[in-house]
């Protein structure tokens, strides 16, 4: 009998195990959730304020605390609530502050702030929303440049205006596909257009309201589509294009297989294409449109609710995965993603402020201007009787001039003549760029990038010309600055880079499209060069 039982009490524990290692050992899935589900309440200890725990319902459904409700009841009569884009805080804004000895606990959500509610007049900030949309333009075009070999192509070795202009009579608008999968139509280009009209929204005073079936909401809505068509538009035929970043229109050529006439014979890449149509002009802005709404709906009815309780789960976790084109759209206006902004439900975490820095001598204040003037020189190809093309080292001086955005940040510009040496005619070197790093005290240190141009007295123009003449080539420079401050008026500049000129080539560019092309058939090489610098500049 003692046998039997033992033998069932064996066969019971071994059952028990086995339920448990089952789900646990092996579905790892399962033992994350668990973890995560666990780690919940913990995450909101470390997070929230020593506020009263009395549970109320606020009229849009969702559960607050009896502080938030007090600090809502007491911002009734403030003022309107500024941009995103401003560092200053509203008259009338309460907040929840953190218990002093529990700083050291919490995490990078430290006070709830409860905005008032718009009592003046709405406005839409013009500056930050260009700024914005254009940086995040220019994201978008350097993330192309770096996943297409053909873009980086047409950048190093084509005439840029020339085929820029060129692409536009190849528009071909008798078609709605241009070419693309459905992921980039019909997903990747909605998607840079919703976070294009949420620099709209974040912007603009009118816009923070909650989803829901009122005028402002939808007005606000619409303003964002119109916003996003007139982007979406400038993306495909503006200055910031894809039109002169790509040269589509420009040149045919079959997806998935090139620009060879033998991808004729493969039907099966489908037809022929110059990246034209309908597709992009009407889907980006639409369902762009679209995908914020749905954002709205899932921040309104599922992100808030939890962040209410959870702010790092709901805020930090879900509002950056349900909501990628405000997350986007967030960082453009300098918030870290998690830091959504969320004025539709006038509830936001501020992170903790930095401390100041000590003040020193070369700190306060900025000098915004410098002007400068001083020694340069280049090592480069130039024509001499001696030896037709040969290269020597340039000699001569130079001035430049300085706008400091911040400490960090400048638009750096320089104008040097070289003169005639050693045989050969004399030069013009004009470089317009920026320049990012950080001073100290005593020093500062700067990477610069910086177009421009090099104008030769004398030079060989390519394409088997044989006769030298007078021309200007397109120039990049690249490079490093090392700065000296004796004093807060001064400082001694030290250059070291590289500047990369174009020359063209004497044979046509072998990569031309065999199935269609507007383009130029020059192709240009480029050659570094290398350059230093000293000067003297005044800081004012």
């Amino acid at each position: 009998m003692s046998g039997v039982g033992g033998t069932a009490l064996l066969s019971l524990q071994m059952r028990l195990a086995e339920a448990v290692d089952y789900p646990i050992a092996r579905r790892p899935w399962t033992l994350c959730l668990a973890l995560l589900l666990c780690a919940t309440p913990f995450l909101q200890a470390q997070a929230s304020t020593p506020a009263e725990k009395d549970e109320i319902t606020d009229p849009a459904g969702f559960s607050s605390s009896k502080t938030t409700r007090i600090a809502d009841e007491d911002a009734t009569t403030a003022v309107a609530e500024p941009s995103i884009t401003s560092d200053a805080k509203s008259p009338g804004l309460t907040v929840e502050r953190s218990d002093p000895s529990q700083s050291s606990n919490n995490s990078f959500f430290q006070d709830v702030v409860r905005h008032p509610p718009k009592t003046t007049k709405d406005k839409f900030h013009w500056r930050p929303a260009l700024v914005q949309a254009t940086s995040m333009t220019l994201f978008a075009h350097a993330w192309r440049a770096a996943w297409d070999p053909s873009l980086r192509y047409d950048l190093a070795h084509k005439p840029f205006f020339h085929d820029w202009f060129a692409s536009y009579p190849g528009y071909d608008m008798s078609r709605w596909n241009d070419g693309d999968d459905f992921v980039v139509n019909d997903v990747g280009h909605p998607l840079g257009g919703a976070a294009l009209g949420r620099t709209y929204l974040q912007n603009d005073d009118a816009s923070w309201v909650q989803i829901s079936k009122t005028r402002e909401y939808w007005r606000s809505r619409l303003k964002a589509f119109a916003w996003m068509a007139a982007w979406s538009t400038q993306f495909e035929v503006g200055p910031l294009s894809e039109t002169d970043f790509g040269n589509q229109g420009g040149w045919t050529y079959v997806n998935g297989c090139g620009t060879a006439l033998a991808c004729l014979k493969h039907p099966e890449h489908g037809p022929p294409t110059n990246n034209t149509g309908w597709t992009d002009f009407i889907m980006t802005p639409l369902v762009g449109l679209l995908w914020i709404l749905g954002e709205d709906t899932a921040d309104g009815y599922i992100v808030t609710p939890v962040a209410r309780h959870h702010p790092i789960l709901g805020r930090g976790i879900l509002g950056t995965a349900l909501e990628p084109s405000r997350s986007f759209a967030s960082m453009f206006a300098g918030h870290a993603p998690w830091h959504l902004p969320n004025p539709e439900n006038n509830f936001t975490y501020n992170p903790r402020p930095r401390p100041l820095r000590p003040e020193g001598p070369n700190r306060a204040p900025l000098k915004h201007y410098e002007l400068g003037a001083g020694y340069t020189n280049i090592s480069v190809p130039v024509v001499k009787s001696e030896c037709g093309v040969c290269r020597q080292n340039n000699s001569g001086f130079g001035s430049s001039f300085t706008f400091n955005f911040t400490r960090n940040i400048g638009l750096d510009n320089s104008v040097s003549l070289l003169p005639a040496h050693g045989g050969s005619r004399g030069m013009v070197e004009g470089l317009f760029g920026l320049r990012l790093g950080e001073r100290f005290e005593h020093w500062g240190i700067f990477g610069k990038v910086r177009p421009g141009f090099i104008y030769y007295q004398e030079a060989m123009p390519g394409l088997g010309g044989d006769q030298s003449t007078s021309l200007t080539r397109f120039a990049w420079d690249f490079g490093g600055i090392v700065e000296i401050y004796p004093n807060r008026r001064s400082s001694l500049r030290f250059d070291v880079g590289t500047t990369i000129v174009r020359y063209l080539s004497d044979y046509p560019d072998p990569r031309m499209s065999q199935l269609g092309d507007l383009r130029s058939n020059q192709y240009y090489v480029n050659q570094g060069n290398f350059q230093i610098a000293t000067s003297y500049t005044y800081r004012f």
